[in-house]
């Protein structure tokens, strides 16, 4: 008794913890905490790789996880280059995110020593932080190595044929025929172009309104997708910029 509670706070610098005011057993909180910051984590992972996983994606194929030769993708169809490693992470993260409800319902406990709550924690928390770890190695190595297809980038900006610019085109027209008139302008030949499969400026170029307000390159112009990226650029910058920091 009369060493106790400094022994505490010894084994507690030792582990890196802090010292409780109390005794902690009734109070789930800092265990609830924990799991959904590693939740949090996992969504955040989560969706990384999911956006990447969409992205490998045979008809728009702009990125794609580490590939070498010797990786097998199926094992009936060898051309297959399947995205295994982004589906085990994703896989984890899932189970990770499903961990911290049950440990937020361990908050709620019987009287000052309910240890059904603290036989859940000790199964799930741990196979959470391992789930999590080996989700982020991963992550880790899929980032570093990761497939970069700046062609089918360029290409899939003009899959539409045009249509994915409509925003665009409507902004310019709408300084000079109003807002309205130009909504409806662009919205009936966006439809046409959609329905018969046509480049949007083929229609725009048999549209009068259009025509007598503006010449071919500025409508090739309107259509550009490069000369429509706003404050992207910016965004990227302010971005490294912050992670520079932080490193």
């Amino acid at each position: 008794p009369e060493k106790g509670l400094e022994t505490q706070k010894r084994m507690m610098e030792i582990l890196g913890l802090g010292v409780p005011t109390i005794a902690w057993h009734v109070a789930r909180d800092s265990q609830a905490e924990f799991a959904t910051v590693l939740a949090l984590c996992a969504g955040t992972l989560g969706r990384i790789n999911h956006e990447i996983l969409t992205l490998q994606r045979t008809e728009i194929l702009e990125l794609e996880e580490p590939f070498f030769m010797g990786k097998v993708g199926s094992s009936t169809m060898p051309h297959k280059r399947n995205p295994a490693v982004l589906e085990n992470v994703l896989a984890l993260c899932r189970n990770v995110r499903s961990i911290a409800p049950s440990i937020v319902e361990s908050m709620v406990s019987e009287n000052e020593r309910d240890w059904g709550c603290f036989l859940s924690e000790w199964e799930a928390i741990p196979r959470a932080c391992h789930m999590l770890g080996c989700a982020l190695e991963k992550s880790k190595n899929i980032l570093k190595n990761l497939i970069v297809y700046p062609k089918h980038m360029e290409r899939n900006l003009f899959a539409q044929k045009g249509l994915m610019m409509s925003e665009c085109v409507m902004m310019h027209l709408a300084r000079k025929l109003g807002r309205m008139t130009a909504h409806s302008i662009v919205y009936k030949s966006c439809m046409e172009a959609y329905e018969k499969e046509i480049p949007l400026k083929d229609v725009l170029m048999r549209t009068p309104e259009v025509t007598a307000a503006f010449t071919e390159d500025e409508i090739d112009h309107m259509l550009n997708p490069h000369t429509y990226i706003g404050l992207a650029p910016e965004f990227v910058d302010r971005v490294v910029e912050k992670w520079a920091k932080t490193c």
